[in-house]
């Protein structure tokens, strides 16, 4: 299972002309330490879903660390986790980490936190669930949330948010924010208060956001 995550990952950078290099667990890039990432695959229990974790290294010091569903047993539950950060995480640390930015990909902003400026590069809310569950995510979904980065004490680091939002049924949800990997609870209290669509079937929506200091 390592050689099919490495050789996917090898071959999805290289799609966007960035080069790594096997080392044991890691993949380098090509000619430098770091970023470096990897990823774990992880089979799930009972036949239940099994979870890719993708980590991301930045430097010494700082982690990205994301993990990924995947349905299906085996190499076909893995490929599944692996198309999600494909469709998820990718064109974001892709920008942030490798400084390879596809503006058809993702969104670009400048945007303050305190006295702070940074580039934000924002993905796309990507679905999974029900065929039938609503697509149109609402409007100021995103803008409540950078009303909370501009009031976050952010240093003047390469920064990551992650947001799930599960729709269970019968009103029920489900919400995750992180800020670099740890829960951020004035992004909980964002993403709760948007009129997010409501459907008798189970849906989740997630998206990935990146921080980097503005030149």
């Amino acid at each position: 299972m390592d050689r099919l995550i490495q050789n996917t990952l090898i071959d999805l950078f290289a799609e966007h002309g960035v080069a790594l290099e096997p080392d044991e667990d890691w993949l380098l890039t090509e000619g430098e330490d770091y970023p470096a990432v990897r990823g774990i695959w992880h089979e799930g229990k009972d036949g239940g879903m099994g979870r890719l974790d993708i980590d991301i290294v930045l430097d010494e010091e700082r982690t990205i660390e994301e993990s990924f569903g995947g349905i299906g047993q085996g190499k076909a539950g893995c490929r599944d986790a692996l198309e999600s950060f494909a469709r998820n995480d990718f064109h974001v640390v892709l920008a942030a980490c490798w400084n390879v930015v596809n503006g058809k990909k993702l969104a670009v902003r400048e945007l303050s936190a305190g006295t702070q400026r940074f580039t934000v590069f924002v993905g796309d809310f990507t679905l999974r669930g029900e065929k039938d569950a609503p697509m149109e995510i609402p409007e100021d979904g995103l803008s409540a949330l950078e009303a909370a980065i501009a009031t976050a004490p952010l240093t003047l680091d390469v920064h990551w948010i992650r947001v799930f939002y599960g729709n269970v049924g019968n009103g029920k949800t489900q919400i995750e924010v992180l800020l670099d990997n740890e829960p951020w609870a004035a992004g909980h209290k964002a993403i709760a208060s948007v009129d997010w669509p409501q459907h008798e079937r189970y849906y989740s929506l997630r998206n990935f956001i990146a921080l980097v200091p503005a030149d």
